[in-house]
């Protein structure tokens, strides 16, 4: 059930906002990827080094006011450099993997070498315009994502924080923190619940958002399918390709193949005739996903509120 806090809906939407969620999730990748022309897993490694580095900031408001000065970056005295190590433990990955990352990161000037031996993205990288071309485009992005939650029930339960009105020039760059740290926190979420590695993960996400993208986007298919307990048949289910999957996610063709193959050696994907993938909805009646769609729907209503309270406030349409 959502928290005692959680506004009230007209019903379980909770499987709803999770195929909302994926989509959203899907779309922040891309962008990641895009922003520093880089693969999917580098593109993860470098928001989870970004926020590692500025963590600390969160539970200090003196301090996170850095976001909402002139230039709004926080300087390099306020960065925390972060371990392989540390980066490796948080996404689930092999530490060689990792430090494989982090190599191309530093080698295309993305990141360097702080303190301790561990790694920062600098305040430099973060002002370049392909970043805040990126800030731009995620904050669209979110509002797109924020709007349909909105429709569909999930709206703030507090209003914005004080001072919220002062720093709504900068609510972009504190949207892409959020958004980010979204992102991250449900991928460790689908990683722990589903026991999968950040590659299967994020392809198990890019497989059921294939499968049914089409119920999400259909008023009436998406309101029958919206609690945790109304699962789409397989017969409803849409296949999508390896080749496909590989494109979206900027992943090398073996690679993604090679991780198909984990997801259907799991149980957790199916080949149809057509040599399409799909998540049968067998796999979303397992306790573990359904716990995971109760989860990802409180961290949502969670996710909207931090965005009203830096001042981000969407309603239904037409309300």
């Amino acid at each position: 059930m959502p928290e005692a806090d959680a506004p009230a809906v007209p019903n379980d939407v909770s499987r709803h906002v999770m195929r909302l969620g994926g989509d959203f999730f899907l779309s922040a990748s891309q962008i990641i990827t895009t922003s520093i022309d880089a693969d999917l897993v580098t593109g993860v490694i470098f928001l989870a080094i970004v926020r590692a580095n500025v963590r600390h900031l969160l539970g200090e408001p003196g301090l996170a006011a850095a976001y909402f000065e002139p230039g709004d970056l926080p300087p390099e005295a306020l960065r925390r450099p972060v371990s392989v190590y540390a980066v490796a433990r948080e996404l689930h990955l092999p530490y060689e993997t990792a430090r494989r990352h982090i190599g191309k990161l530093l080698a295309a000037g993305l990141c360097v070498r702080g303190g301790d031996g561990g790694v920062v993205v600098p305040a430099e990288v973060n002002d370049r315009e392909n970043v805040r071309a990126a800030v731009r485009t995620n904050f669209q992005a979110t509002v797109r994502f924020v709007q349909a939650l909105a429709d569909a029930g999930v709206t703030p339960t507090c209003g914005p924080a004080p001072g919220a009105a002062e720093k709504m020039a900068y609510l972009p760059r504190e949207v892409v923190r959020l958004s980010s740290a979204y992102f991250l926190d449900a991928v460790e979420l689908l990683m722990t619940n589903m026991d999968l590695q950040l590659v299967e993960g994020l392809m198990f996400l890019a497989v059921v958002r294939a499968n049914t993208l089409h119920v999400t986007l259909d008023p009436a298919l998406a309101a029958t399918f919206s609690g945790v307990d109304e699962i789409p048949p397989d017969e409803l289910r849409k296949t999508v390709s390896i080749n496909n999957l590989a494109r979206e996610l900027s992943l090398p063709y073996e690679t993604a193949r090679r991780h198909a193959h984990k997801l259907i050696d799991a149980g957790i994907c199916r080949r149809k005739p057509d040599r399409g993938l799909v998540v049968p909805a067998e796999v979303h009646a397992r306790e573990g996903f359904k716990r995971g769609v109760i989860q990802t729907f409180e961290m949502t209503q969670g996710f909207v509120n931090d965005l009203a309270a830096a001042g981000l406030i969407l309603r239904p349409t037409g309300s």
